[in-house]
């Protein structure tokens, strides 16, 4: 019995030591499962953090999009408008560039009409200047022929002047003989009277 009970003994403090094994071994592969789990529940928590704000910035891209869209569509209506008014500019720029061709067509024109008649005036010109030159020449000959008339006519003014002095003293001895020859007359007639008889041819 002793033998019996012994190994019954044994038995059960093998039974025991390998019941608080177990339960030594189930507590420590629970506690490890525990701080895995704890392990995995924070890295969860701390993807679930990230996710969120993740989730919170897409949010904001989302609601900066929008507003970038609005912004957009504000202003592709500007650029239609915008459009539609450099539309409008651009036909008037090209009628005003027609005007302009036209205008600048007749300018052309009156241009080289202007050069016609400045080539022209510019030949009239150095004909009047050829002529003008041949007038100067024949106003500097007439000028140099004036001189000697007026030379001459100095000259002939001498003369003139001297004849006059001349002819002053033949009339001075015109009037001196005639007074002369009434002396010599009534000489002649006081002779004449005092003669009796025939009286000479000149009586």
């Amino acid at each position: 019995m002793s033998i019996i009970g012994r190994s019954i003994n044994i038995g059960l403090v093998l039974i025991l030591c390998l019941t608080i094994a177990g339960t030594a071994g189930a507590t420590l592969f629970y506690q490890e499962s525990v701080e895995g789990l704890d392990t995995q529940n924070s890295q969860l928590q701390s993807q679930n953090e990230q996710l969120r704000n993740d989730l919170n910035e897409a949010r904001s891209d989302l609601e900066k999009a929008r507003e970038q869209m609005q912004e957009l569509n504000k202003s592709l209506e500007t650029a239609r408008g915008d459009v539609s008014q450099v539309s409008g500019n651009l036909q008037q720029t090209e009628q005003q560039l027609s005007e302009t061709q036209t205008e600048l067509a007749n300018t052309e024109q009156d241009l080289q009409a202007a050069e016609r008649r400045a080539n022209s005036l510019e030949s009239e010109v150095q004909n009047l200047q050829s002529v003008n030159q041949n007038l100067r020449g024949e106003v500097d000959d007439l000028q140099s022929e004036a001189e000697d008339l007026r030379n001459e006519v100095s000259s002939l003014k001498g003369q003139v002047s001297d004849l006059e002095g001349e002819v002053s003293s033949l009339e001075s001895e015109n009037d001196r003989l005639e007074n002369e020859n009434d002396l010599l007359r009534s000489r002649v007639d006081r002779a004449c009277a005092q003669i009796e008889g025939n009286k000479p041819s000149f009586c």
